[in-house]
């Protein structure tokens, strides 16, 4: 098989979840995920193989250079660039994009978190491959909880840190928050190949509020990928943020299905 760089090969990539490791990796840590504090999380450090990570590094994409597919989030609250679009991805990152929506990675959720019946998002609807530079921030916030193209409801969210050799000075630190305490209970920094997964609540607020001070040629660059289910128990029940969209109403899913037929008609 056709190796990618660093002895690495596509298969690598596929099977990244399926090595021994996680299982007990997940059985280990339930405890101290469901202790987590304000609200069930866990810091993982050195999550995928070093390197599987530095090729992941290596191939992320630039705005700067490939603007195409990027989306700019920016307002009063926000600044920050996205790539939801994994069809556009560069091969390696297109694997991991397969890998991190896989049986094996679910499982490991399910085991880890205690949640059932968890569903990936191939959309990658809000997250995918992040990207953030100079000045750019986040606003504590709560996300949005329902998924208006897979009618299910957001439990899970799983990011990755791909920059390597952060400097602590530049700040990026991902900070929770106690929300009816209205204080910051931890901050945690953005190190390379460290994944932080936590659970998706209306009072699980978190952010990026410090704007960057990094290096202008230098990006805050994290994968994220989030988990959802189709039901809720009825203690945990909250009504949609956004309108309950039904698919054929969406401007995102028809805009999702456009793209596609266009691509078929250009192929056949």
């Amino acid at each position: 098989m056709k190796k990618f760089g660093l002895n690495t090969t596509a298969e690598d990539f596929l099977n990244l979840f399926e090595s021994s490791s996680y299982a007990p990796m997940a059985e280990n840590l339930r405890e101290q995920y469901a202790s987590g504090d304000p609200y069930p999380h866990i810091v993982i450090d050195n999550f995928v193989p070093n390197e599987i990570a530095v090729e992941l590094s290596s191939c992320y994409p630039d705005h700067k250079k490939n603007p195409v597919g990027f989306k700019d989030h920016t307002n009063v609250n926000v600044s920050r660039k996205f790539w939801d679009d994994s069809t556009h991805f560069e091969p390696k990152l297109k694997l991991f994009s397969w890998a991190i929506n896989s049986r094996s990675l679910i499982l490991f959720l399910e085991t880890l978190t205690g949640i059932e019946s968890l569903v990936s998002d191939p959309y990658f609807t809000g997250g995918g491959a992040m990207s953030s530079g100079k000045n750019d921030f986040l606003n504590v916030h709560a996300d949005f909880n329902w998924h208006y193209k897979l009618q299910a409801h957001r439990r899970v969210n799983l990011l990755l840190y791909l920059t390597p050799e952060w400097d602590k000075d530049w700040g990026g630190d991902l900070v929770l928050w106690d929300s009816k305490k209205n204080i910051q209970v931890k901050s945690i920094k953005p190190l390379f190949n460290r994944a932080v997964i936590f659970s998706v609540t209306d009072d699980a607020y978190h952010g990026q509020p410090q704007p960057l001070d990094c290096p202008i040629d230098v990006k805050r660059n994290v994968f994220s990928a989030y988990y959802y289910t189709t039901r809720r128990d009825e203690d945990e029940w909250n009504e949609p943020h956004f309108t309950k969209y039904l698919p054929e109403n969406s401007e995102y899913a028809l805009e999702l299905l456009e793209k596609y037929r266009v691509k078929k008609n250009n192929n056949s």
